[in-house]
């Protein structure tokens, strides 16, 4: 299930850098992220309310906001994907479409991850982004995320991920509603 939950802050919304004849950004990436702090820290009870607090209300740097946050039951959608913001640690990755993953105790990491893959075919099908441009956070910054995946952890591996991107991809499932009524 897609939720939308556009966040009102501007700051947060980067100058284009090579915009569409519309004026929206252009993305040639998709950069997966999770919420995790690393591997040696166990994941915490943190739900995606406190995600939603974290970019409503930012301690850090203003600019930084991530487009998606995926959990087991639900995606939630926080930015127009054509919105260019601070969210992969470099200037070149700001133009990428972000998709955080929830990583909580209470999450089925299996189904998080699935929906992850199935959201990110379908920005892949809406922008004829290709597999090659599909990242990990560590891409850009050298940063270790997402940890878990990269990792191997919980029977996944980023070969995996990347394989059920494709599986989505290849039998058209994708998720309904991305970018519909947002500005």
């Amino acid at each position: 299930m897609l939720v939308k939950h556009i966040l009102e802050r501007p700051e947060c919304r980067l100058p284009l850098v090579v915009p569409r004849e519309d004026g929206k950004n252009v993305p040639y990436f998709i950069t997966i992220h999770e919420t995790g702090t690393g591997l040696e820290k166990a994941p915490a009870n943190r739900t995606a309310e406190h995600y939603i607090q974290l970019l409503e209300n930012p301690k850090g740097d203003p600019r930084c906001a991530y487009h998606f946050l995926c959990e087991d039951d639900k995606v939630w959608q926080f930015l127009p994907t054509w919105v260019r913001t601070a969210h992969s640690g470099s200037t070149e990755g700001n133009s990428s479409i972000g998709i955080e993953r929830l990583v909580n105790v209470n999450i089925d990491f299996d189904k998080a991850i699935q929906n992850q893959a199935r959201l990110t075919a379908t920005l892949m099908h809406m922008y004829n982004i290709p597999i090659g441009n599909v990242v990990p956070h560590k891409h850009w910054s050298g940063k270790e995320c997402p940890a878990r995946l990269l990792a191997g952890l919980y029977g996944w591996n980023w070969d995996m991920f990347i394989l059920t991107v494709l599986d989505f991809y290849d039998r058209k499932d994708f998720i309904l509603g991305v970018d519909e009524d947002v500005k």
